[in-house]
């Protein structure tokens, strides 16, 4: 065993409540990939101010109102994504169903202020989560139990509940603590794993490994149903409102591994987390010059409100403690430790805990222009403050611990886009984009888990950047058309399997490359 080498700013205890979330967990649902329709995303998702696709209707909802006549198209695709890391690179596919849309253009005169009133219904795929990962490295005396051992060194009740000399016990097998608030599970399943011993409470002793393996796989996605109103005044002032009800599925497995010198130990969790929100989303589009195409655009959202979030978390620990039993005729064996949380000396099944999540709210400023050569432009920025994000408990308190956390180690995420889309022939387009976010992660953030958390999974990332790139082709009939697109995107990362100031991060990067079809009728 080892003193304890971990260094955390503080640890706290939030009262009354099992607590299930960090800033993490909140950040998933944060940002959005490049999704949409085919033009849309060949052009890099920058038509913000060009309007007149489906796509805008969460960007910009001004846009559906340059729509003269009515649309309706569905699209589709499939994805490989391959991620990462400095000893693994691990490839997944699927398909995906990306898009529906309908929109109803009534004209409402030619001459008058008031042009047209238009209608639109959109869903969207907004993130994909799909993916798979593997990493290995050295820990030179580091570990994840150094974590587990100062949740117990910080939390009293952990202390005076931890042992009973009278039968020898050692931990918390036997007695139902994992459905106590005041516990986490963390330390729990450190000490039913034989992986701190009893002067954790004093100055936190745990075993110094060698050697870190962890494996991962996260599955799900975020949708959009969206509902706009917009309007066209004089064919130079657009504007538009979008209500949005977004769902969102989330799961996430992995296994951590640790060898040290007189065994090794392995780490389970099992997460998921569902749920809905609702968001408002306000646009303008304005043609200043009457003779020019040139148009400015302005959107904003508010934060989009998740009241109906639930997380489930299980996990499982095995340790294997080498040569430390002696069976019964006086050789040393191997003994194993395991704790299950779904067990029946556990908490006996998934727990579940219930949360709102508030995202921050979101600016887009944007710039379109339409050549007579048939050459359309487009570019913008988007903004988005996530150290805004809150977390509400069930019974409406703020979770005031992971929010500081969040404002602290969250920051400003921007977004930038260009694209352009070239006529060729009357009926036929190329398309050309760029797309590029910054993480909104402070470079030295890290996951903090409350001291009694049902948070088990240690592991983390920072996103530092993605880009990309893009481009498509499209055919435009008198009622069908039909966009073929193609996006490549990297995102990088900085990867850590637990939290310690002496770990080294290990870079991280996720490429997807995705082909996308859109077929739709104008009428």
């Amino acid at each position: 065993m080892k003193k304890i080498a971990l260094s955390l700013a503080t640890a706290f205890l939030c009262a009354f409540s099992l607590q299930a979330q960090t800033t993490y967990e909140a950040a998933n649902v944060l940002g959005s990939d490049l999704d949409g329709t085919a033009r849309f995303v060949g052009m890099g998702g920058a038509m913000s101010a060009l309007g007149a696709d489906i796509s805008t209707i969460r960007t910009n909802p001004a846009g559906i109102g340059l729509y003269r006549s009515c649309d309706l198209m569905v699209s589709f695709g499939g994805s490989g994504i391959t991620q990462k890391t400095d000893n693994f690179t691990n490839f997944h596919s699927h398909g995906s169903f990306d898009n529906i849309g309908l929109v109803i253009a009534s004209k409402h005169s030619n001459e008058g202020i008031l042009r047209f009133v238009n209608f639109g219904f959109n869903y969207q795929k907004v993130k994909d989560f799909s993916g798979k990962m593997n990493w290995s490295g050295n820990l030179n005396g580091l570990s994840q139990s150094a974590q587990m051992a100062w949740q117990v060194f910080q939390n009293q009740a952990i202390g005076d509940a931890f042992f009973d000399q009278s039968d020898e016990a050692y931990g918390f097998t036997h007695h139902n603590y994992y459905g106590d608030s005041n516990f986490g599970w963390l330390s729990l399943l450190g000490t039913d794993g034989r992986l701190i011993d009893a002067t954790a409470f004093n100055d936190g002793q745990f075993y110094p490994s060698q050697k870190g393996e962890y494996s991962g796989e996260e599955s799900g996605r975020i949708g959009e149903y969206d509902f706009n109103l917009s309007f066209n005044f004089v064919d130079q002032v657009y504007l538009g409102a979008t209500l949005g009800l977004t769902d969102v599925y989330y799961a996430y497995n992995s296994k951590y591994q640790e060898f040290f010198e007189d065994g090794d130990y392995i780490l389970n969790n099992w997460y998921k987390t569902k749920g809905s929100g609702v968001n408002l989303k306000l646009g303008a589009i304005i043609r200043p010059i009457e003779e020019s195409s040139f148009r400015i655009g302005v959107a904003a959202s508010t934060p989009t409100y998740y009241k109906r979030m639930t997380d489930y978390n299980s996990a499982v620990v095995s340790t294997v403690l080498y040569g430390a039993g002696v069976d019964d005729n006086g050789n040393t064996t191997d003994v194993t430790y395991e704790m299950d949380t779904m067990s029946e000396d556990a908490f006996g099944g998934d727990c579940y805990t219930k949360y709102t999540n508030v995202t921050p709210g979101m600016l887009n400023v944007s710039m379109g222009y339409t050549l007579e050569s048939g050459l359309a432009l487009g570019a913008e920025w988007e903004y988005a403050d996530y150290r805004k994000t809150r977390l509400f408990e069930d019974d409406g308190r703020e979770n005031t611990v992971i929010n500081d956390h969040t404002r602290d180690n969250l920051m400003g995420q921007h977004t930038f886009r260009v694209g352009l889309e070239k006529m060729f022939l009357g009926n036929v387009y190329a398309r050309l984009g760029y797309n590029y976010a910054t993480g909104g992660y402070k470079s030295d953030a890290w996951k903090m888990i409350p001291i009694n958390s049902v948070q088990t999974n240690t592991d983390y990332k920072n996103i530092l950047n993605t880009s990309a790139f893009s481009g498509g082709l499209g055919f435009r009939g008198d009622v069908f058309y039909a966009d073929l697109a193609v996006v490549y995107s990297s995102c990088k990362a900085d990867f850590y399997p637990f939290e310690n100031t002496n770990l080294k991060a290990s870079p991280l990067t996720r490429n997807t490359l995705k082909g996308l079809a859109t077929l739709g009728f104008r009428f």
